[in-house]
């Protein structure tokens, strides 16, 4: 199973561009004092500036908060899904540094890290230190090449139960040719053993530019639409290229492969969102308003 292959970029330049932005979710979450981010952070080793590239934007300075509270939202609902469907595994694709970890294998669930060569050694190399000292949470933590087609089979061929299948930040990478590649993983993979897909950012056209409108107030928009930018050309991506622009793009080009398709809220009021503490009520309120019109997916095989 080829979860990944990406063509238009060399393998290297690739590994570079998910390493890039798999940083700056994870120094986004540490910025808000996630404890399971904060360690990552540490054990890895990060301490520069991932969004440095974005400092002759104007307003700048607000931006690390807008992208920390997009960070959190899609990782914290992601995580609330996880739970709420409740499958013995997790197979978290372009997982980046994600902690999610130290949240799911407390839980009893066997969490499959899977992302290009340079963050998935990484994350190997340094497992010990990123895994508290418990057997038991060691056992349910691997990390793996998704790049490797032997290495992906020998892990889903070890995955004999159900299985929640994540992808945080990932289809907006990838050209259509790759979508249906996915596609075609994941559901050979949910007709084996069940389970679902867990899409979060089925919104992408809008959780950026609402999330800096209610941050920055007026004009935060067109700031979202300037990072976009930068980003496209930093990771040479051209998401109209991609396809799957928008969530009605989206439900009906896995609803054509024939999966179903559920629509669940983006915002719950359950969520221990931290980010929400950083901004004055207003924005938090506007905040709020802006993620209760978005939804994340649940996929499952028809």
């Amino acid at each position: 199973m080829a979860f990944l292959n990406r063509k238009t970029n060399t393998q290297a330049e690739a590994t570079t561009d998910f390493r890039q932005t798999a940083q700056t979710n994870l120094m986004m979450l540490a910025d808000l004092g996630i404890p399971e981010a904060v360690r990552f952070r540490d054990v890895l080793g990060f301490d520069d500036n991932p969004l440095a590239a974005l400092e002759h934007i104007p307003l700048a300075n607000r931006i690390p908060l807008c992208i920390a509270t997009i960070s959190e939202i899609l990782y914290q609902r992601t995580n609330d899904l996880i739970i709420e469907e409740h499958n013995p595994a997790v197979l978290d694709l372009a997982c980046g540094y994600s902690p999610r970890v130290l949240v799911m294998a407390p839980r009893g669930y066997t969490y499959v890290g899977a992302d290009l060569p340079g963050v998935a050694q990484e994350l190997a190399e340094k497992r010990s230190q990123l895994i508290p000292n418990d057997p038991t949470l060691f056992a349910g933590y691997r990390c793996v090449d998704v790049s490797d087609r032997t290495q992906m089979e020998g892990i889903v061929a070890a995955l004999r139960e159900r299985i929640t299948v994540v992808t945080q930040g990932l289809l907006t990478y990838l050209t259509l040719e790759q979508k249906d590649d996915l596609m075609t993983s994941v559901q050979s993979l949910l007709s084996r053993d069940g389970g679902c897909w867990i899409i979060p950012d089925a919104c992408p056209d809008r959780l950026l530019p609402a999330t800096f409108e209610a941050i920055m107030g007026k004009g935060g928009a067109r700031v979202a639409q300037a990072v976009y930018g930068v980003l496209d050309r930093e990771v040479g991506r051209s998401r109209e290229q991609n396809g799957w622009r928008n969530i009605d793009e989206m439900t009906d080009a896995l609803e054509d492969f024939g999966f179903n398709v559920k629509r669940v809220p983006l915002y719950r009021r359950e969520l221990p969102l931290w980010c929400l503490d950083k901004l004055d009520p207003e924005a938090a309120d506007r905040l709020i308003v802006a993620w209760q019109g978005m939804s994340s997916l649940v996929v499952t095989r028809a």
